[in-house]
């Protein structure tokens, strides 16, 4: 168990060299939200590339192992859905629900893969979610698009064996509110 389960536990349930978005301030996270066929590409390869220079000093053989498991385990949901109620926020994927407020105080999370504590509070009309695990910690940030059309999650991992922090961006267009 670690920083990347943390994150399947938050996302599976749920920077550098990324252009500005335009946000909108009070826009709701409510909705099911889709992976972007458009950006899925360019995300891609921006990811691989922060997964590379992450684990650049490595020994050769942990090293692949590494970027092996990081690409894996950070790939994109194909979908989201999250129940904005302001002070709580809700993720639910397939049978599982994960619901903590947005104050900043911590909700612990178990999973088959292990456990985390989440905090998640607002700021600027985004929603930051920390997962801390045994070895490491996760800090996704929720953003709406200004015409509230597209979810971005600018998403940063680090910890464990990483001498540098993985940072990358996953676009969704959302499919209903």
């Amino acid at each position: 168990p670690g920083v990347i389960t943390a994150c399947c536990i938050i996302v599976g349930f749920a920077q550098q060299g990324f252009a500005q978005q335009v946000i909108a301030q009070d826009a709701t996270l409510t909705g099911v939200w889709t992976y972007s066929r458009d950006a899925k590409e360019k995300e891609q390869a921006q990811r691989y590339e922060a997964i590379d220079r992450a684990t650049k000093d490595m020994n050769g053989l942990v090293r692949g192992r590494a970027r092996q498991m990081l690409r894996e385990k950070t790939t994109p949901l194909t979908n989201i859905s999250l129940t904005d109620g302001g002070d709580r926020v809700t993720f639910s994927r397939k049978n599982r629900r994960v619901t903590f407020t947005t104050d900043g105080s911590p909700t612990r999370v178990q999973s088959e893969r292990g456990t985390a504590t989440i905090r998640a509070k607002r700021q600027r009309g985004q929603l930051v979610v920390t997962s801390q695990a045994q070895n490491g910690v996760q800090t996704t940030v929720y953003s709406v698009s200004k015409d509230q059309t597209r979810l971005i999650l600018d998403i940063s991992v680090s910890g464990g064996k990483l001498k540098k922090t993985v940072r990358y961006r996953a676009t969704y267009d959302r499919a209903s509110r």
